[in-house]
């Protein structure tokens, strides 16, 4: 995954942080360090480089004068597809050897354990 994110000038760690952008956009990036469980800073960091690269930008918030919104920009919409692309791609790397009923256990216990944290 991370290979085929740097073809396209993201990280692991920014993956997240875009897709929870282009699905809810508007967090803070106090939502999305208590979201992924990471230190602020962790998160300030690939926020910082994703607004570099004009994928994401920060809007004042309405409620705190301290607090950013995180929104996804035209060109971070514009890259969605080949973030989908690749998560597809990774995807059926990662289950062609499974027979079909090994890749429908694995990604239901998958998505059990997501569910339970």
């Amino acid at each position: 995954m991370g290979e085929a994110l740097a073809d396209i000038d993201l990280t692991l760690p920014q993956l997240p942080i875009m897709m929870t952008a282009l699905e809810r956009g508007g967090l803070t990036q106090a939502d999305y360090a208590a979201k992924f469980r990471m230190p602020a800073y962790a998160i300030s960091r690939s926020i910082d480089s994703l607004v570099v690269q004009g994928l994401l930008e920060r809007r004042p918030d309405q409620n705190s004068r301290r607090a950013y919104n995180i929104y996804v920009t035209d060109a971070g919409r514009d890259l969605a597809p080949k973030l989908f692309a690749i998560i597809e791609g990774v995807n059926a790397e990662i289950l062609a050897p499974l027979t079909p009923d090994e890749a429908k256990t694995l990604l239901s216990l998958l998505s059990k354990s997501l569910n339970a944290s």
